[in-house]
């Protein structure tokens, strides 16, 4: 083959992997077809047990082509097709554990999307044939394009969007374009995540209980959902789909820490630096690169700590997160492609969901605004603590407009903070210079508070009024900072006893 997809190139990574082999020439028809066997024997999951009467169940992988969501056998998450599809994918896999017996390799094929879906327009295979549908290929390449959209042995998750009120779910793959050694080194470490401790209760889900009927008919019947899995095949999945490129980032991360697997850990994160990322589902795919400041974010352990907090942020002008909320999955959304791509325009895409912060998240800023920036990470410091003063500020004057005790006062106060904090924000915007924003919210900012700005913000402030540190700069790093929410608050919180932010709701992957 001139041209290799990376899709395909999965595949060839695995066998030599699987079979400890040190060349693709050595590849023979029977490890390809039962590499496509055990595909299909993880084709569908099923509850292992009786699940009536029960909070959670575990799952297993299991071989059926149907599936029922009221018994709880669901499509996988690592076959790369739809509900609707599915037939055709679980026929192109048992055809081909037939042909490939009577058939030599390269024997001519057609590439079709029950064997890889981003066939056609999307998947080039040769030179010759890059823009052709369903162009022609070797049997070789549709056996390993359905290897790949078969295996367990890769990063995936379902996805989850709603529109217009419905639930849109459809299963995605993170494929990295590697040389094909640096492909086996992570596969290798990949397959060494499925098998950690840290990964045991992905096949764990929950079991609703449901009313149905009236009076002597009324009867309790239980709804099976899909397990944690669906969520990433990973240790630590993400809280929303959105963000599962970033968070199999962070969960290799965690792997750097650990003495045993420190060295592939970071051997795996480095081959990944300026590499595409093909994040691939049924008819499409999309092409990115994670940023090399991520990468070393990641290496050093501190990602997933971020990608954890960043789900648990509150947007100023909604409610609690759910499942159901557009505007959540919107500034997920966004919220990954910053960490994905860690720049200037991504910044203020995210940035422009006006929101409130966890703390962990101080280190993502300190990061982006000194890295990629080029702010002087004294300077950084210095906005911090004017920053950490204004969100205080925000809070007391919050706690001074309701009163204590009264109904929904958490709530109540998180709203009126909030209000605050886009009064100050927006009078950080409108400054037309450094003297301006100072003078508009600090002077607001102390008539609210009563108190004066802390010492150690002096050098930020002598740097924004001589026009030494640019104003747009001054107004990113002021509001960034005064979003993270302040530890008192926090405390105050846990002293009343008060849902924290990590008690929120999940996404769910309920079928409702």
């Amino acid at each position: 083959m001139s041209t290799i997809h990376p899709y395909i190139k999965y595949a060839h990574a695995l066998l030599l992997v699987e079979n400890n082999l040190a060349d693709s020439n050595e590849i023979i028809a029977v490890q390809i077809k039962n590499e496509i066997d055990k595909g299909l024997n993880s084709f569908r999951v099923k509850p292992s047990g009786i699940f009536d009467g029960k909070s959670s169940v575990k799952y297993n992988f299991c071989r059926e082509e149907k599936g029922n969501t009221d018994e709880g056998i669901f499509l996988s998450s690592n076959i790369i097709t739809t509900d609707k599809n599915a037939g055709k994918t679980w026929k192109n896999g048992e055809a081909l554990l037939h042909i490939l017996i009577d058939k030599a390799l390269d024997t001519s094929e057609t590439m079709k999307m029950a064997a890889a879906p981003v066939a056609g327009d999307y998947l080039s295979f040769s030179e010759t044939n890059a823009s052709k549908r369903n162009a022609p290929v070797s049997l070789l390449e549709r056996a390993l394009g359905t290897i790949t959209t078969l295996t367990p042995n890769k990063p995936c998750l379902q996805y989850r969007i709603n529109k217009k009120g419905q639930p849109e779910m459809f299963n995605v793959c993170v494929i990295p374009d590697l040389p094909i050694d640096k492909l086996k080194d992570f596969i290798s470490f990949f397959k060494r995540m499925l098998i950690s401790e840290t990964n045991s209760d992905l096949m764990a889900g929950d079991v609703t209980p449901k009313e149905e009927g009236k009076g002597e008919n009324k009867r309790i019947t239980y709804i099976p959902k899909r397990p944690l899995i669906f969520k990433g095949n990973f240790p630590n999945p993400p809280r929303s789909s959105a963000l599962g490129s970033i968070a199999l980032l962070g969960a290799i991360g965690e792997f750097a820490k650990k003495e045993e697997t420190s060295e592939q850990a970071k051997r795996v994160l480095e081959s990944l630096r300026n590499t595409e990322i093909y994040l691939i589902k049924y008819g499409n795919a999309k092409v990115f690169k994670y940023n090399h400041y991520v990468i070393d974010l990641a290496k050093e352990g501190k990602l997933k700590t971020i990608v954890d907090s960043l789900y648990y942020s509150k947007l100023y002008n909604q409610d609690k997160r759910s499942s159901t909320n557009t505007e959540y999955q919107k500034f997920d959304l966004f919220t990954s492609r910053f960490l994905q791509l860690f720049n200037h325009s991504a910044f203020k895409d995210f940035f422009a969901f006006r929101a409130e912060y966890p703390n962990d998240v101080t280190i993502l800023f300190n990061t982006y605004f000194i890295k990629m920036e080029k702010i002087d990470s004294e300077i950084v410091k210095s906005a911090r603590i004017l920053g950490k003063w204004l969100n205080q500020v925000a809070f007391f004057a919050a706690k001074a407009e309701v009163k204590e005790g009264s109904p929904n006062y958490w709530e109540e106060l998180r709203k009126m903070k909030a209000k605050e904090l886009v009064q100050l924000e927006s009078s950080t915007f409108s400054a037309k210079s450094g003297s301006a924003l100072l003078a508009q919210t600090i002077t607001r900012a102390g008539r609210l508070s009563g108190m004066s700005a802390p010492e150690g913000a002096a050098l930020y402030m002598e740097k924004t009024a001589s026009g030494d540190l640019p104003l747009d700069d001054a107004k990113n790093l002021l509001i960034a900072f005064s979003r993270l929410i302040n530890k008192s608050e926090k405390t105050e919180k846990v002293k009343a006893g008060v849902q924290t932010e990590t008690d929120e709701d999940e996404e769910n992957f309920s079928d409702e």
